[in-house]
């Protein structure tokens, strides 16, 4: 067996390829392969370590074509996706999810004072939005806002018009 064909072994063993080692990471794959063996291997540690860098790549860079963008107040961040459905529906389904676990806490049909206050400031200071990336600027560019209908849809409205909504529906009774 060559120190070539004994480094792709190691790569394949630990679940790694030609790319875990390309660009920036190059530079730990000696003290990887020390800390993987402690009690040394079948070829020198710099051996092996040179013949993982002589096939090692960087990985492609690549882009999502989509991206849902969620700003929760505290944080701002996205998920990448490949069609614009699945990000509205991604972002629609990340609303729903900020309700439920907004609510998780309630007892009984109606919240506290302070459980509307936190739901009001909920509304008011969370928000999602789909991004198309644009290859030529090597940006993300929004394409798409929930409107009124879509928020009102999966209940993102401030307390009083969810409240309503609610009633409307005879899920909660009036006070």
């Amino acid at each position: 067996m060559t120190v070539i064909e004994y480094a792709k072994k190691i790569l394949a063993d630990h679940e790694c390829d030609e790319y875990t080692y390309g660009g920036r990471w190059s530079e730990r794959v000696l003290d990887d392969l020390k800390e993987a063996y402690p009690d040394g291997m079948d070829f020198p540690y710099v051996d092996v370590a040179n013949a993982i860098l002589s096939f090692s790549r960087a990985r492609p860079i690549e882009r999502a074509p989509f991206q849902m963008v969620f700003d929760s107040g505290d944080c701002i961040d996205g998920v990448g996706l490949d069609s614009l459905e699945a990000a509205k529906s991604d972002a629609l389904d990340t609303l729903i999810q900020w309700e439920a676990d907004e609510s998780s806490d309630w007892f009984g049909e109606h919240p506290t004072e302070e459980q509307i206050e936190s739901w009001d400031y909920m509304i008011d200071t969370c928000s999602v939005e789909v991004r198309e990336y644009d290859p030529m600027t090597d940006e993300y560019v929004t394409v798409w806002e929930p409107t009124y209908e879509d928020e009102k849809s999966v209940g993102w409205m401030p307390w009083e018009d969810y409240k309503k909504l609610l009633i409307d529906a005879r899920i909660i009774k009036e006070d």
